[in-house]
């Protein structure tokens, strides 16, 4: 079975899966390394125990991971499908995680057409301007700018914004390749940058 990528959905529980073994692991060589020290030598005060709590640093950092996403889920199949009816041809991203100095902010679909990007996010009573802010300064700071982002905290609003921009003629909009990425097309490499802006 394929593992979701960033990106698509069912990524957020695949990721937190496979970060779960990869801290029990890591944690669990450090555990190994202090035994065979102390096993072998009869006491605690040998080079092994320093090797493994620096080996515990890279541990502590996947804990860190772990807990960052312990409290989110992936996005309900139902909801994926009725998205995924509307967005015909659209670039679209699904379960993302946007940082600000402020605040997370977990946009569950993002769409993207010419210079339009909608997004979704249960939110509710939350200024989401920081976030579009964040995003259009953020695509600014790498190359496209112009981009008009929308964060909707209601699913019809959005899924009424996914149909308008899916009836949309794609635009021909001025469009150099990025050196790092010279395979993408813009929406494709918008798409690239934002997954690149998400946990």
């Amino acid at each position: 079975m394929r593992i979701p990528e960033k990106g698509e959905h069912g990524y957020t529980d695949a990721h937190k899966r496979a970060q779960l073994l990869k801290t029990f692991l890591f944690f669990l060589i450090p555990i190994a390394i202090f035994v065979i020290g102390y096993v072998t030598t009869d006491t605690k005060r040998n080079y092994f125990t320093i090797l493994a709590i620096v080996g515990c640093l890279p541990a502590c950092k996947e804990l860190v991971n772990v807990i960052m996403f312990l409290k989110r889920r992936s996005m309900p199949q139902a909801m994926y499908q009725e998205i995924e009816a509307h967005a015909g041809s659209l670039v679209r991203a699904y379960e993302l995680v946007f940082t600000t100095y402020e605040k997370n902010y977990p946009v569950h679909s993002l769409v993207v057409r010419g210079q339009e990007i909608a997004g979704y996010t249960t939110l509710k009573n939350t200024d989401l301007r920081p976030l579009q802010e964040h995003i259009a300064k953020t695509l600014k700071e790498n190359g496209i700018s112009g981009v008009h982002v929308h964060i909707f905290p209601d699913l019809k609003a959005y899924l009424d914004r996914v149909d308008a921009l899916a009836g949309k003629e794609p635009e021909e909009i001025p469009f150099t390749p990025d050196e790092r990425y010279p395979e993408l097309g813009r929406e494709e490499l918008i798409r690239k940058l934002l997954l690149a802006l998400s946990l």
